[in-house]
């Protein structure tokens, strides 16, 4: 149904004249009286009487009346959602994320979301949880994937997945036959780990927590700013490093070890983390796919080294 049919038939049962309902409209006389005209072949009946002082609404006519507000509003409110649905289709998606999260995640989950939205433009940013945090915040990227707990008041969080880091040695190391070490042991043995702000250093800030310990009571002898850079130093047998089993491909398996701390669990949880004036609809798709596919990765990877 026409829109300005209802429009038309509004305008002329408040004035009861049908040239001055075309004035007010801007519409010619004959073309509201067409209007008028069809809503009567539409609902199969006369909707006014004309009479020499104008026209008046028949008892069909008062029955629409009641209802014509309603179907201006619903016909404007659908118009306009799919106005927004068109506009609001991504054409680019700027994507946040850590390190962790961009070479062990997103490789799954980006080919899926590109094949399905082959005419959005994907960027992603790599850097530690807390730079990706404060990239969302001050709006630099569309959606932000970080591995740390972190809040403000315009950023919404929805965690995804959460993984247990353990203790990685080389092979050259004498821990690499052990399945468990002690909290001492792990204290006093050379440590590299991550910068501040990264996600896996706070998983490790906050398991010491518990156990009413810090980072300054570790053999600390190297902070590196990726994970790649650890592996490459742990793989020579010089010390240690506490990461996430996802972190080592199973062509590594022959390469690192990975052991468990008793007495101190290391849980991280990774998370989607969106500004709150960030349109939904913007942004909806991809958080949808990576919701989906967390437990699908998590059976692939952690299933693979566990079997």
């Amino acid at each position: 149904m026409n829109e300005q049919l209802w429009t038309t038939f509004k305008m002329v049962a408040e004035v009861g004249s049908l040239s001055q309902a075309s004035r007010s409209l801007n519409l010619s006389q004959s073309a509201v009286t067409q209007h008028i005209h069809q809503l009567e072949q539409y609902y199969q009946c006369s909707l006014f009487v004309r009479t020499s002082q104008g026209v008046h609404l028949t008892e069909a006519g008062e029955i629409l009346y009641r209802y014509v507000n309603d179907l201006l509003h619903i016909a404007h409110e659908s118009r306009e959602a799919i106005i927004r649905s068109r506009s609001s289709r991504p054409q680019s998606l700027s994507i946040g994320a850590s390190f962790t999260i961009a070479e062990y995640f997103l490789p799954e989950i980006l080919p899926q979301y590109c094949k399905i939205h082959s005419q959005c433009s994907v960027s992603v940013m790599m850097a530690n949880s807390r730079a990706v945090f404060e990239q969302v915040l001050h709006k630099q990227c569309d959606v932000g994937l970080i591995e740390s707990t972190l809040h403000h008041p315009q950023i919404a969080v929805q965690p995804f997945f959460s993984d247990c880091l353990q203790v990685i040695v080389g092979k050259n190391h004498a821990w690499f036959d052990r399945e468990h070490i002690s909290l001492e042991e792990f204290a006093q043995e050379p440590l590299f780990i991550r910068e501040p702000g990264s996600g896996t250093r706070s998983a490790l800030e906050e398991a010491l927590k518990i156990v009413n310990m810090d980072i300054q009571q570790l053999n600390v002898r190297l902070v590196l700013a990726t994970t790649q850079a650890i592996k490459s130093m742990v793989k020579q047998g010089f010390g240690i490093s506490v990461l996430s089993p996802l972190v080592i491909t199973p062509e590594e398996d022959s390469v690192f070890h990975q052991l468990e701390i008793k007495g101190l669990t290391i849980l991280r949880n990774f998370s989607i983390i969106t500004h709150h004036d960030v349109l939904p609809s913007h942004i909806n798709p991809f958080i949808h796919l990576v919701l989906e596919s967390s437990s699908r990765i998590n059976a692939r990877l952690y299933g693979l080294k566990r079997s």
